[in-house]
């Protein structure tokens, strides 16, 4: 039978690999955190300045149209 041997090297070449793919997912998630938050906080921005938006466009309309109205043509003012 044969005997399995585990070097110290190799322990210390596979710790120092976990503590490496542990400690870089820990990173990914602070990033992945970090870029939701931002994420999110941009798209209720661009919410609302497309509702502001709307909003403008509509009062510019409506002071268009009155503004239309109340003018005079100049062939009727002589």
């Amino acid at each position: 039978m044969k005997k399995v041997e585990l070097h110290v090297d190799a322990l210390a070449v596979i710790v120092l690999v976990f503590a490496a793919s542990f400690g870089f997912n820990l990173y990914q998630r602070y990033q992945y955190s970090s870029l939701l938050q931002e994420h999110t906080q941009l798209q209720w921005k661009a919410q609302d300045t497309e509702f502001n938006w709307k909003i403008a466009k509509g009062r510019l309309e409506k002071c268009t149209a009155a503004a239309k109205a109340s003018v005079v043509p100049p062939t009727a003012a002589k």
